[in-house]
C-alpha cells in the first residue's frame, strides 16, 4: 500500500534487487502504468474492502505506507480523510494477513505531539493532539494483526528528506531567497535521508524483530539549524522568518503541526544495528540538492 507515492518509489527498487515478487495495490489503471516494470498492479482503494484483500491472504510480507498527505489546509473533511486513509486502510489490510506474515506499517513521530526539548524514544508517552490521536489509533489496528499470528512492525516516520516530499515543496522557496525559519525557530526537526529509510525498511524485513522504530537520524536539529544549513548550501539568505499567525491564515489547525517540537531518537534502530549513511543535516541536503 502506498507504493506508488514519495516514499514507496524509493522502496521499491530495494525491494527488486532482494528478488522479491512485488505486487503494488494502485487506484488506477493510470497510476499502474507509472510502476516499474518488475512490479505487478493490483487495482483496488485501501480504504474500501474488494478483490484487492485477497492477495494479501497470499503475501508473506505486507508493506502499508497507505495514508493521505497531511501537507494541506485543514477542514473537518479533511482531517476525516487523514484518519480514515491511515485507520481504515491498516483494518482492512490487517483483516486479511495471513499467520506468520509480516507487517510493516507505517506511523508518524506526530504520535508525540508537541513536546519540546524532550528527547523521545519509542517508549515516550503520546500527545492528544489531532495528529497524535490519530496514530494511536492507526497502531493499534496494525497490532491486531497480531491476533491473526502475524508479526508487527511498527515504523514511526520522521521528516522524510528526498527529492520529492517536503523538500521539493520548499526549495523553490529558499533558491530564490525568501526562505527563513517558521515561527521562533527553536522546535526540534526530526528528520530522515530517504535512502536511508528505505534501507530502514528493509533491515528491518531481514530482521523480523517486532517492535516500534523511530525512523528518523540520530541527530535532530533545530528549525533554525535546518533552515540555516540548507541556506548556506544554495547560498542564499535564509532572514526572512515566517511568522505563525501568516502560517495559520495559510494553513489552518495544520499550522499548529508545523511549529511543534519534537526531538525523536532512533534508539530501537540502533540497538538492533541498523548503520545510518547520513547521520548530520548537512551531509544529508547536499547530497539531495548537490548531487546530480
Amino acid at each position: 500500500m502506498g507504493g506508488t507515492g514519495f516514499i514507496g518509489s524509493y522502496i521499491l527498487p530495494l525491494l527488486h534487487k532482494e528478488s522479491y515478487e512485488i505486487y503494488v495495490l494502485v487506484r488506477s489503471k493510470e497510476k499502474a502504468k507509472r510502476l516499474p516494470s518488475f512490479c505487478k498492479p493490483v487495482l483496488g482503494d485501501s480504504t474500501k474492502k474488494g478483490e484487492w484483500q485477497t492477495y494479501l491472504s497470499k503475501a508473506d510480507i505486507v508493506i502499508n505506507l497507505a495514508g493521505q498527505n497531511i501537507f494541506s489546509r485543514w477542514n473537518e473533511s479533511y482531517k476525516r480523510l487523514i484518519f480514515e486513509s491511515r485507520v481504515k486502510s491498516t483494518e482492512n489490510v490487517v483483516s486479511f494477513l495471513k499467520e506468520n506474515s509480516i507487517l510493516i506499517n507505517a506511523s508518524a513521530i506526530g504520535y508525540y505531539g508537541d513536546k519540546g526539548d524532550t528527547l523521545l524514544t519509542e517508549d515516550s508517552p503520546p500527545g492528544d493532539d489531532f495528529l497524535a490521536k490519530t496514530c494511536i489509533e492507526w497502531e493499534k489496528e496494525a497490532q491486531k494483526a497480531k491476533e491473526k499470528g502475524a508479526k508487527v512492525i511498527i515504523t514511526r516516520f520522521g521528516i522524510v528528506l528526498g527529492k520529492g516530499g517536503m523538500l521539493s515543496k520548499i526549495l523553490p522557496i529558499f533558491k530564490l531567497g525568501l526562505g527563513g525559519t517558521l515561527g521562533k525557530g527553536n522546535q526540534w526537526f526530526s528528520w530522515i535521508h530517504i535512502e536511508d529509510l528505505a534501507q530502514a525498511i528493509g533491515f528491518l524485513i531481514k530482521a523480523q524483530k517486532e517492535r516500534i522504530y523511530n525512523l528518523v537520524s540520530p541527530n535532530p536539529v533545530t528549525n533554525k539549524e535546518f533552515v540555516k544549513t540548507l541556506g548556506s548550501i544554495l547560498k542564499r539568505p535564509t532572514i526572512l522568518p515566517a511568522p505563525v499567525f501568516a502560517m495559520r491564515l495559510l494553513f489552518g489547525e495544520l499550522a499548529n503541526v508545523i511549529t511543534y517540537s519534537v526531538k525523536a531518537y532512533p534508539k530501537n534502530l540502533l540497538e538492533l544495528g541498523f548503520k545510518f549513511r547520513f547521520e548530520n543535516i548537512k551531509d544529508a541536503l547536499k547530497n539531495l540538492i548537490l548531487k546530480k
